[in-house]
């Protein structure tokens, strides 16, 4: 009986997507490997390094990477649509030793983004790969949208978080999806310190008719800016992969978590990268009965 190809999906989640690099390893190691790759925001980076046969050398600079070696990365794009510009990144994905267009990968590759005028999904399939890379990446608020083909493109996960479809429209015929925000929660940033309750001190008759409304009562702390940005973000993702999971499952969907990385802290990537080993170790089994290795 011949075996089903093999497709991936894997999913946005900013720096929480290092964990792509770990489910690569250990699916290889298992030998394993996918026939089609579908990546959307930092799905479609991993990715498309892992279809070019470069996935060695981006792991290589992503473990490199700290909050200092960042720097040259962070372009600032104000007055724009974006905090960075994004010639930093574009920078660093030529060094990696890319082709020049989706159809010299190894195999058949899709980025998935977003079209900003109109919110459609754009699948990019062939053309030139870093744009199409480059939006995929572009995560709102942070990263300036790519003006590709006339369009402006943002992130992939802002409409599919985790492109199962897109892999099954390559011919994959069991999908193996990869979810880096699995422990995406309600607690989205970091509480302030707790304070003295100032009511207590009140006689209790005068506490109870205040309530919650106690003179002196400390007010949650406003987020920061970034905070805000990635709780939107997880936010978003969370209930729009919810959807679409459930439309369309995949036959594994491997889940890390990371619930104390931000979508931004790149120089986080050795943390992530073991954990995406971790998850495919601990569902071995379940991988090779579903797709029966």
């Amino acid at each position: 009986m011949a075996k089903p190809v093999i497709g991936l999906a894997l999913g946005s989640g900013g720096a929480r997507g290092w964990c792509h690099i770990g489910v690569l390893r250990e699916l290889e190691a298992m030998g394993l490997k996918a026939e089609v790759v579908a990546g959307s925001s930092m799905g479609a980076l991993v990715g498309a390094a892992y279809a070019a046969g470069r996935l060695d050398a981006l792991e290589d600079w992503a473990r490199g990477l700290t909050m200092r070696s960042m720097l040259p990365l962070i372009d600032i794009g104000l007055p724009g649509a974006g905090l960075v510009g994004g010639q930093g990144i574009l920078t660093m994905l030529r060094g990696l030793g890319l082709p020049e267009t989706i159809e010299e990968l190894a195999r058949p590759f899709v980025a998935i983004a977003t079209d900003l005028r109109h919110g459609r999904e754009i699948w990019l399939r062939q053309g030139p790969l870093i744009p199409a890379i480059r939006a995929s990446v572009s995560i709102p608020g942070v990263l300036k949208p790519e003006l590709l083909d006339g369009r402006w493109l943002i992130d992939g996960g802002v409409v599919n978080p985790v492109p199962v479809s897109a892999a099954r429209a390559l011919g994959a015929e069991s999908v193996i999806a990869v979810n880096p925000n699995a422990a995406v929660s309600a607690g989205f940033y970091d509480e302030p310190e707790p304070k003295p309750d100032l009511a207590a001190l009140l006689p209790e008759g005068l506490r109870a008719f205040l309530g919650s409304e106690a003179p002196g009562e400390p007010a949650p702390a406003a987020p920061s800016y970034m905070a805000l940005v990635n709780a939107t973000i997880d936010i978003m993702s969370d209930q729009i992969r919810r959807s679409r999971l459930a439309g369309d499952p995949p036959q594994v969907l491997l889940g890390a978590r990371l619930p104390g990385v931000t979508v931004i802290e790149f120089h986080r990537a050795a943390e992530c990268i073991d954990e995406g080993h971790r998850i495919v170790k601990a569902q071995a089994d379940h991988l090779a009965a579903s797709l029966g290795l």
